[in-house]
């Protein structure tokens, strides 16, 4: 996640997070786990080895933050699961993907 996106999905979280008080605390709960799989495949380089499931994580991130800005909680809720899921994805591909090239490098070195 580039640093400028970061910030932005921070500062939409964050203000998601004022303005769901009182409403409905599960799309917050959502939105959170969703930035913490997409900082989980960011460290594992998803951005890199599975772009396109992690930009579309990103993307409905942010869509998530702004449903729950606009107080749509059921579906801000939704697009969080789905950013939560894809970022998983996106995961897993990553991981794939670096054992790939570290098994191609290791028999390149034999």
């Amino acid at each position: 996640m580039s640093r400028l996106t970061a910030i932005i999905i921070a500062g939409l979280i964050a203000l998601v997070s004022l303005s769901t008080v009182g409403c409905d605390v599960s799309a917050e709960r959502e939105l959170k786990r969703a930035e913490r799989a997409l900082d989980e495949a960011l460290e594992l380089a998803a951005d890199r080895h599975a772009t396109e499931d992690y930009e579309a994580a990103e993307e409905l991130l942010i869509e998530a933050a702004e449903l729950a800005k606009d107080k749509r909680i059921q579906e801000a809720r939704m697009a969080a699961i789905k950013s939560k899921l894809r970022a998983e994805d996106a995961k897993r591909k990553a991981k794939e993907r670096v054992m790939i090239l570290e098994a191609e490098m290791e028999e390149l070195g034999r």
